[in-house]
């Protein structure tokens, strides 16, 4: 009776050994993203070439296929361009954004075989080109006037008539006086012949 106690004492510590030694081993956690860039929900100001993904650890090697990034932009359209890329633990893939908003759509691949895919978003806001400053037109000074020799008669006079002025009027005068001098002259002449 011993001897079966005994027994089965010991089968139940062999037993405990070979669980412990060969025991279920712990389940290793999944591959997570870890950032990004850009971040979900960002709104960006500078221009991107990619889009960055960031793993906690290093897809796994040979299935690049499985590994995808896809940009797309209101009208659904991928703008994303060439392979998905790997450096590290981070996968890339460039892209030619105009502003809007874009959907960033990911597949990755962790080290034991298990994908994982998620989602996220940003906004491209570039800031407005500054226009570019146009040419000022200096105005061309005009030539000043230059006076005329009336205009400049009249100035010197200072309001005085000028003898431009005067010279057609006293001509006329004096003409005119002459003319009745002579018939005045001419009528006494007539009349003392008359009275002779």
């Amino acid at each position: 009776m011993r001897t079966a106690r005994t027994t089965a004492a010991a089968l139940a510590i062999v037993a405990a050994g070979l669980l412990t030694s060969v025991g279920v081993q712990p389940a290793s956690a999944h591959s997570t993203l870890t950032s990004s860039s850009p971040t979900d929900g960002a709104v960006l100001t500078e221009p991107l070439d990619s889009v960055d993904l960031t793993f906690s650890e290093a897809p796994l090697a040979g299935l690049d296929a499985g590994l995808r990034i896809e940009v797309t932009d209101a009208d659904g359209t991928d703008v994303a361009s060439g392979a998905v890329t790997v450096s590290g633990t981070t996968m890339s893939r460039a892209v030619d954004l105009e502003r809007g908003a874009y959907s960033v759509l990911w597949r990755y691949v962790s080290p034991d075989g298990h994908p994982i895919e998620g989602t996220l978003a940003f906004d491209y806001r570039p800031a407005a080109a500054a226009p570019a400053p146009s040419a000022t037109v200096t105005p061309t000074p005009s030539a000043a006037p230059t006076p005329s020799a009336t205009a400049t008669a009249t100035g010197a006079s200072d309001g005085a008539p000028s003898s431009s002025g005067i010279a057609p009027a006293v001509g006329l005068a004096l003409g005119l006086g002459a003319v009745l001098a002579a018939g005045a002259v001419v009528v006494l002449l007539v009349r003392r012949t008359r009275s002779a």
